[in-house]
């Protein structure tokens, strides 16, 4: 059976990622040194699954499904830039994530028990919430802070867990979401 590059995640309002890539206009002067993600492509991962056997998605799914049951509609905002490890030597550019973050980390955590529980090893990392913006081509980079200008505080609203089939092409990856786990 073929396999496929799985992850869960946040998708974010069209709105919100066409912000975020107005931001990343103001970061022009990086273009050379960072490949900035798509405005379709940005989102909130809770878990990165990796490559699975089609015919595991439907556990895949379920699993979500039910993390997803009796959580409530999650109010996030998106809150200023930072990288990893750091903006001064940034691998990765992200824009944090502010709101809900309790019940969103109870989120992440039964879908990363529950995964676990099929078999899906679980995360090492602590999740910290987060919208990746771009990822450094080669060597990090540093992002000057008033260079960058600041991200907007926008306000959104999430109903739902989305599973995600990422298929990597030479001018970036493309998702096709497989499923849905709705939040209350």
């Amino acid at each position: 059976m073929a396999s496929i590059r799985i992850f869960v995640a946040l998708e974010l309002p069209g709105v919100v990622r066409q912000i975020l890539a107005d931001t990343q206009s103001n970061l022009d002067f990086l273009d050379r040194k960072v490949r900035w993600v798509r405005p379709e492509g940005m989102h909130l991962t809770l878990k990165f699954v990796g490559d699975v056997c089609e015919g595991q998605v439907p556990v895949i799914v379920s699993a979500v499904q039910e993390a997803a049951a009796n959580t409530q509609v999650l109010r996030l905002s998106t809150s200023g830039m930072g990288g990893f490890p750091n903006l001064d030597r940034a691998r990765v550019v992200w824009v944090g994530i502010q709101g809900d973050l309790e019940p969103l980390r109870d989120l992440q955590g039964r879908v990363d028990d529950l995964l676990e529980g099929a078999g899906f090893p679980a995360e090492k990392r602590r999740f910290f919430p987060h919208v990746t913006f771009g990822r450094a081509r080669r060597n990090p980079v540093q992002v000057p802070k008033d260079r960058a200008g600041p991200v907007p505080s926008v306000h959104f609203q999430v109903d739902r867990v989305t599973v995600i089939k990422s298929e990597l092409k030479p001018d970036g990856a493309v998702y096709s979401p497989l499923g849905y786990g709705l939040l209350d």
